[in-house]
């Protein structure tokens, strides 16, 4: 079994913004991404062996400037993508009353294991 969020957090290395598993914890220093994994499962047996794992993670970005969301996810799913990630849904969530803004996004992967 692979570890999807380990997976997710690598792949995520080189977009230049704080991450944090999960949920941020304040949103005293934005933006920030946060990720984990919504679903992982077998995807493929040999002799009831696992062979492919199928996961799926959610990445949030946070951020008090709307146009940053929508630059920063731009670098997630390039960075995802070039580690063979597939996005299957990105979204803007309304913003609070803290004008906090949200783009949540959801991405795909086969691990060989």
């Amino acid at each position: 079994m692979v570890d999807v969020n380990i997976e997710a957090e690598k792949s995520l290395k080189s977009v230049k913004c704080e991450k944090v598993y999960q949920y941020p914890k304040r949103f005293t220093k934005l933006p920030v991404i946060s990720y984990y994994s919504i679903s992982d499962k077998g995807a493929f047996y040999a002799d009831n062996i696992e062979c492919v794992q199928n996961g799926r993670i959610q990445i949030d970005i946070w951020s008090n400037v709307p146009s940053e969301c929508g630059t920063l996810a731009i670098q997630v799913n390039d960075a995802l993508e070039s580690d063979a990630w597939t996005r299957e849904m990105s979204m803007d969530v309304p913003a609070d009353g803290e004008k906090i803004y949200h783009k949540t996004m959801r991405f795909q992967k086969y691990f060989t294991v």
